[in-house]
């Protein structure tokens, strides 16, 4: 029986890395809460590169919400060709806020497209965790800035981030930084550490030509949601997430905001299936940590 555990937090060393226990730690409860990974002016540029990305997007993005509970915004093309190009997504039923402060997230490519998001996504530190925990060789597929605006930040219900981003054998693994302290009233996530060890419940793909999605129900996930525990991040801490570990976050009712940033990773020796809703074009290769780009963007 699939018993859930704590969360296990360390103290993030820059010179020496994970910490004695991490990867044990790692692989009995499929998430990981590392303080102070990054620095605050890291964090405050990134921000700042996320509120410029908003300002430019925001225009394009009328219209087009991202609906993390009912996901009605999967048939859209506006999203199903998101993941080489950047777009903001908006805030389902926003009324009365200035525009830019409904963007609900930007994604899906920040990582390869923009000069500021490429510099953090490719910090030494990230490619010294992935050896020092044995992660064999991620390949950066997706990266996302999700806000939690002030009393605007919309509910995302629990899932697998394996759902959306699957291979053969599964290998996702998301990074999460908090780029401002995220507590259990601004929308810190919550977890069931441990629980990464059941079944996949389900799979989004693309349905026919592509154009339209739809969920694969695989097993049936009995997951104990009184029992999820918060993953409260101080600023500049990073979560890591397995792909099968259930997770959530609540709506931001409170009066500061909550900004992560969020990258999502497969390994190189795994399949991905051409029916994944995430595409890139060929001229828009997957790197890992550290990688330089090999073609002009």
């Amino acid at each position: 029986m699939i018993k859930t555990v704590p969360a296990p937090r360390f103290t993030y060393d820059p010179v020496t890395g994970a910490p004695a226990g991490a990867k044990a730690a790692w692989e009995e409860a499929g998430c990981l809460i590392l303080e102070g990974f990054v620095s605050e002016k890291a964090c405050d540029d990134l921000m700042a590169a996320s509120d410029r990305l908003s300002k430019e997007l925001v225009d394009a993005a009328d219209g087009h919400s991202f609906d993390a509970v009912d996901n009605q915004h999967a048939g859209e093309d506006y999203f199903l060709s998101s993941g080489d190009v950047m777009r903001a997504f908006m805030e389902e039923k926003v009324e009365g806020v200035d525009r830019v402060r409904a963007v609900n997230k930007l994604g899906h490519a920040m990582h390869d497209l923009d000069p500021d998001f490429e510099a953090f996504t490719h910090q030494k530190q990230l490619g010294q965790l992935t050896q020092q925990l044995g992660l064999g060789k991620p390949l950066l597929l997706q990266s996302m800035v999700i806000f939690k605006h002030a009393h605007v930040g919309g509910e995302v219900t629990m899932h697998q981030d394996s759902t959306f981003i699957y291979s053969e054998p599964e290998t996702c693994i998301g990074f999460w930084f908090a780029l401002e302290d995220a507590t259990t009233e601004n929308g810190a996530m919550y977890a069931l550490p441990g629980w990464h060890k059941g079944p996949l419940e389900k799979r989004f793909f693309r349905t026919g030509e592509g154009h339209g999605t739809d969920f694969e129900h695989l097993e049936t996930a009995d997951w104990p949601l009184d029992e999820a525990v918060p993953l409260v991040a101080p600023k500049g801490s990073l979560v890591m997430l397995h792909g099968r570990l259930p997770h959530r976050s609540s709506a931001n009712m409170s009066d500061k905001s909550r900004y992560a940033f969020t990258l999502h990773t497969i390994d190189a020796s795994a399949n991905y299936p051409s029916d994944n809703w995430l595409r890139r074009r060929d001229d828009l290769p997957l790197r890992t940590f550290g990688e330089k780009m090999t073609t002009a963007v």
